[in-house]
């Protein structure tokens, strides 16, 4: 596999991100992989890295880059919405899809907690066709929580008092609670027209009705695995080698029977 560097410049930020490529020629299959809130493009633990090579094992590529305000990319952390997030992805797939290693009409997209959601709404909107979405601890409950006034457990009335929401020892502000309480998670997934893979585990934080009620509004295009004792990072070795097998499996099917 060789790794190159990715970026794409949209509303005059950097995204920045990897490029992982099978040996061989080109194009590829390509998948675009889509990180958690707060966390970067290479995952907890290295886990989109890993998935990357077993991916490029089976002659796919993948890109997996920062969005505004998280790892190497401009922007803050403060001021992250999740529809700012959906329309920079479009541009990142217009940006992956006129790279000559791509091939522009078998493209993927796989993503954990926040980044699945953002995934879902992409692979509905996007202006060129997606074949599959890969949705990992689909963390669909922000929209309840946030209306809620709620964070992860936790109050967001600091917004109001300190002017930002501390989040594991980083700045959120305002824009991400407005933005949250007027989206409409499943309604903007339901139109993906390709295939769905949902994985979920029962130790999640994010209660597994959420992605059963995705495996409800997608319906005979989607399959769900509902993994005893899995949690929402897939800490346990044996979960995150189903999670990676099952995904590469699932991804190489859709992609035609890639190597």
């Amino acid at each position: 596999m060789n790794i190159v560097p990715f970026h794409v410049d949209v509303d005059g930020l950097r995204l920045r991100g990897s490029h992982y490529l099978p040996v061989g020629d080109g194009p590829f299959p390509t998948a675009i992989l889509f990180h958690g809130f707060g966390s970067s493009r290479v995952e907890f633990s290295s886990m989109f890295v890993a998935l990357a090579r077993r991916l490029a094992d089976r002659g796919i590529a993948s890109i997996a880059y920062d969005r505004a305000g998280h790892g190497e990319s401009d922007g803050t952390f403060f001021d992250t919405t999740v529809s700012r997030d959906v329309t920079h992805a479009q541009a990142v797939i217009d940006a992956v899809a006129a790279l000559p290693s791509a091939d522009a009409d078998n493209l993927h997209l796989v993503g954990i907690s926040l980044g699945a959601v953002v995934a879902s709404v992409v692979a509905a909107e996007a202006t060129r066709p997606v074949r599959s979405a890969s949705m990992w601890s689909t963390a669909a409950v922000f929209a309840d929580e946030i209306s809620s006034g709620m964070l992860q457990g936790r109050s967001l009335d600091a917004l109001d008092t300190d002017g930002y929401f501390d989040f594991l020892g980083t700045r959120l502000g305002p824009a991400m609670r407005d933005d949250a309480t007027s989206f409409d998670v499943y309604g903007r997934a339901s139109g993906f027209s390709g295939a769905v893979n949902l994985m979920h585990g029962t130790a999640d934080f994010v209660p597994v009705s959420y992605a059963e009620r995705y495996a409800d509004v997608y319906g005979e295009r989607a399959q769900i695995l509902i993994v005893e004792g899995a949690d929402h990072g897939w800490t346990r070795v044996p979960d995150r080698d189903l999670l990676y097998s099952r995904t590469v499996d699932f991804i190489a099917d859709q992609a035609g029977g890639s190597r």
